[in-house]
C-alpha cells in the first residue's frame, strides 16, 4: 500500500470539519433511534443537556412515535437547556429544537416505514441506502449512527466504497467484507470515529452544487478525481465567467443599441411632433379664418333674425296695445254698470238703515224711559228703606240712652242712700260713745268727708 494512500486518512481527518457537532462517545443504554436523536439535539444543546433531553422524553412519552405525533409545545417542556428564560419565552426558545426532533422522527418514519434503525446493525447493504436517504440526520450523522451500530467500528457500505473507488484510494469490490479488509488498514488506530465522520462528511457534501467539499479540502484535490473535478469546475467557472463577460458585453451593446434606438426614436418623435405642431398651427389658422367667416355669416343671419323678431315684436305690441285699449274700454263700461248697481244697492241699504235707525231710536227712547221710571221707583224704595232704618236706629239709640240714664240715676240714688245710712250709723255710734265717757269739750264738728273720699264712685254702665 502506497504512502499516499496511508496519508490520505490522516490528512482527511485533519482537513475536514463537519458542519454540525457530533458526540464524542455513544449514549449509554440508548437505541440507534435515540443515538440519532442525540446527534440531532447536539445541533442546539450541549452533550449533557442533549443526553438529559433524550432520557426525559423517553420517560415522559414512553414511545418515540408519541413524540413524533405530538405538538412542538408538548415536546418543548421536556427539553433540557441552560436557558434562564421561563414560561412562554422558554417555550418559544425551545420550539426550533422540538421542531427539528419531530422532523427527524418523521423523516425516519417516511424512509423506513417504522421508527427503528436497528437494521443498521445487521445489514450493511441496507444501511448504505439509509445513510444517503435520511435528510434531517444527514449523511455524516447517519455515518456516526452506523459506527455505533457496527460496535464502534468503521462502517463500510456501497456508497462509501464507490466514493473511495472514484478517489483512487481503493478498488471497488462486489464484497463489502473484502472492501473492509482494504479500507481498515488505511485508518490510523484509534481514529476510526474521526475517519468515519470525515469520510461521511465528504460523501454528504461531494455533490453540493454551490460548495462541493473537494474545492476546500486540499487532500481531495490530490486525487485524480478531485483534480479533475476541480479543474472542470475551474474551467466551468472560467467559461461561466467568460460567458458572463460575453453576456455583459452583449447586454451592454444591447443597452447601447437600445439607447441609440431610443435616441433616434426620440428625435423622430420630436420631428413628428414639430411637424404635427406646424400642421396643427396651419389647421388652427385655417379653422380660425373659417370660423371668422362663419361667425360673420352667423352674425348677419342673427341680425336679420333679430330685425325680423323686432318687427314681429312691434306688431305684437301694437296688437296687444289695441287689445288692451279695447279691454280697458270694456272694463270701463263694466265698471260704470257695476258702479250704478252698487249705487242703487247703497241707496236701498241707506234707506233700510235709516228706517232701522229710526225704529231703533224709538225703541231705545222707550227703553230709556222705562229704565228711568224703574230707577226712580227703586230710588224711592231705597230712600224709604233708608229712612225707616234711620228712624229705627234713632229709636234704639234713644232707648239705650234712656236705659243708661236710668241705671246711672239708680246707682247714684243707691250711693246717696248708702252714704246717708253710713252717716247715721256713725252718728249713732258717736252718741253711744259719748254716753259712756266723761263729758269733755267737744271739738268743733267737722264734716264727715273721709268716708266719702275713700269710697269710689260707682261706674256708670
Amino acid at each position: 500500500m502506497s504512502k499516499k494512500k496511508t496519508d490520505f486518512a490522516e490528512r482527511l481527518i485533519a482537513e475536514v470539519t463537519p458542519r454540525y457537532p457530533l458526540p464524542k462517545a455513544p449514549l449509554a443504554g440508548a437505541t440507534l433511534l435515540e443515538q440519532g436523536a442525540y446527534v440531532v439535539l447536539l445541533r442546539h444543546l450541549s452533550e449533557p443537556h442533549a443526553e438529559a433531553t433524550v432520557k426525559a422524553l423517553r420517560t415522559a412519552f414512553g414511545d418515540w412515535n408519541e413524540v413524533r405525533v405530538s405538538q412542538s409545545q408538548e415536546i418543548a417542556p421536556h427539553i433540557k437547556s441552560a436557558s434562564r428564560k421561563k414560561g412562554t419565552e422558554l417555550l418559544n426558545e425551545l420550539k426550533p429544537v422540538a421542531d427539528l426532533l419531530r422532523d427527524y422522527l418523521q423523516d425516519i418514519f417516511q424512509e423506513t416505514h417504522h421508527l427503528d434503525l436497528e437494521e443498521l446493525r445487521d445489514d450493511e447493504t441496507a444501511a448504505g441506502k439509509v445513510v444517503t436517504s435520511l435528510r434531517v440526520l444527514g449523511v455524516t450523522g447517519a455515518g456516526y449512527v452506523m459506527w455505533v451500530a457496527q460496535g464502534e467500528q468503521l462502517p463500510v457500505h456501497v456508497p462509501l466504497v464507490r466514493l473511495l473507488d472514484r478517489l483512487g484510494i481503493v478498488t471497488r469490490s462486489a464484497s463489502l467484507k473484502k472492501a473492509r479488509e482494504v479500507i481498515e488498514p488505511l485508518v490510523p488506530k484509534g481514529q476510526e470515529l474521526a475517519f468515519t465522520i470525515a469520510i461521511h462528511e465528504v460523501l454528504g457534501r461531494w455533490d453540493d452544487e454551490q460548495d462541493p467539499i473537494y474545492e476546500t479540502v486540499p487532500v481531495l484535490q490530490t486525487t485524480s478525481l478531485g483534480k479533475k473535478l476541480v479543474k472542470e469546475r475551474q474551467i466551468a467557472a472560467a467559461k461561466a465567467e467568460a460567458q458572463k463577460k460575453r453576456d455583459d458585453e452583449r447586454q451592454r451593446k444591447d443597452e447601447e443599441k437600445q439607447k441609440r434606438d431610443s435616441e433616434r426614436e426620440r428625435k423622430r418623435l420630436e420631428l413628428e411632433a414639430q411637424k404635427r405642431a406646424k400642421e396643427d398651427e396651419k389647421r388652427r389658422a385655417k379653422e380660425a379664418v373659417e370660423a371668422a367667416r362663419k361667425a360673420e355669416a352667423e352674425r348677419k343671419v342673427q341680425e336679420a333674425k333679430r330685425a325680423a323678431e323686432a318687427k314681429k315684436a312691434e306688431l305684437a305690441r301694437e296688437k296687444i296695445a289695441a287689445e288692451k285699449a279695447k279691454e280697458a274700454e270694456r272694463k270701463a263700461e263694466a265698471a260704470a254698470k257695476q258702479a250704478a248697481i252698487k249705487k242703487a244697492a247703497a241707496d236701498k241699504l241707506a234707506a233700510q238703515k235709516k228706517v232701522a235707525a229710526e225704529k231703533a231710536a224709538v225703541q231705545k227712547k222707550a227703553e230709556a224711559e222705562k229704565l228711568a221710571a224703574k230707577k226712580r221707583a227703586e230710588a224711592e224704595k231705597a230712600a224709604a228703606q233708608k229712612k225707616a232704618v234711620a228712624e229705627k236706629a234713632t229709636a234704639q239709640k234713644k232707648a239705650v240712652a234712656e236705659k243708661a240714664n236710668a241705671q246711672k240715676k239708680a246707682v247714684a240714688e243707691k250711693a246717696t242712700a248708702k252714704k246717708k245710712a253710713d252717716a247715721e250709723k256713725a252718728r249713732a255710734a258717736a252718741k253711744k260713745s259719748a254716753r259712756g265717757k266723761a263729758p269733755a269739750k267737744k271739738p268743733a264738728k267737722k264734716p264727715a268727708k273721709k268716708p266719702v273720699s275713700k269710697k269710689k264712685p260707682a261706674r256708670s254702665k
